[in-house]
């Protein structure tokens, strides 16, 4: 933790015990000089300044809840809270779609899609960061999903099937923005936005086949595709709710 301070320590076995019952720079082979080495020196005062010794062998102290005794949970705990991204927006669930596309969507909301530039900064080496798409830009989650020329003509498919005003949107956060600000009644603007979830995957899918499958995919089918599914996915799990056949013309 000090590894300064420790460098200049000459009895390097000494014990907590033996650097309590005295002045902690005694045994320093010369005086601590500022900048860093100053720094660590009162930092380790600080922290030994207030400790306790009591006479009884020493032990392991697990203090993360307070009564001294380890649980898995309070570990799971900290895990979650140094590893997990911390968001103040509730996740947003469409139950009119499948799972894996709710899943997918809330993996675009933060970010964490395995575009090349994430992976980049994974450390997991890509030979090109452009987009595989159209070549232009890196390929981050806002250019393929929004700003793609690809993206961009297949989501103004979707809107005019939606008979709304085309506006075009450059990243997650402008989406949401524009979406929370439409007026549409609350079960039909759901289904809008299980639409562009769908339209995210689609898209997402076609990039995957065009880098790995034998087949190039082709980009005319990807609108067809979007509606085909949206249809059927929302057909049959809100079909006592509303009419999706009748609500857009398809």
């Amino acid at each position: 933790m000090f590894p300064r301070i420790y460098a200049l320590e000459e009895n390097k076995e000494c014990s907590v015990a033996v650097k309590l019952q005295g002045d902690i720079k005694v045994s320093l082979r010369r005086q601590v000089r500022g900048g860093v080495e100053a720094q660590q020196l009162v930092q380790l005062q600080d922290l030994i300044g207030s400790s306790v010794l009591v006479n009884a062998e020493d032990r392991w102290f697990w203090d993360m809840n307070g009564n001294g005794d380890f649980c898995v949970k309070d570990v799971r705990k900290l895990l979650d809270e140094f590893f997990l991204p911390k968001e103040t927006t509730a996740t947003r669930w469409i139950k009119f779609i499948p799972i894996k596309i709710n899943v997918f969507a809330w993996k675009v909301s933060l970010d964490r899609l395995p575009t090349r530039v994430n992976l980049m900064y994974r450390g997991i080496f890509v030979s090109s960061l452009s987009c595989p798409i159209c070549s232009s830009h890196i390929e981050d989650t806002s250019h393929l999903l929004f700003s793609c020329i690809m993206a961009a003509d297949v989501t103004r498919l979707v809107w005019r099937w939606w008979d709304l005003a085309w506006s075009p949107l450059g990243s997650y956060s402008e989406w949401l923005s524009w979406f929370n600000s439409i007026r549409l009644g609350s079960k039909l603007k759901s289904m809008l936005e299980g639409v562009f979830f769908v339209t995210w995957w689609c898209l997402w899918n076609f990039r995957n086949r065009l880098l790995f499958a034998a087949q190039k995919p082709r980009k005319d089918v990807i609108f067809d595709d979007i509606v085909a599914r949206s249809f059927s996915w929302c057909n049959a799990r809100c079909r006592s709710i509303l009419d999706f056949s009748s609500s857009r013309n398809c």
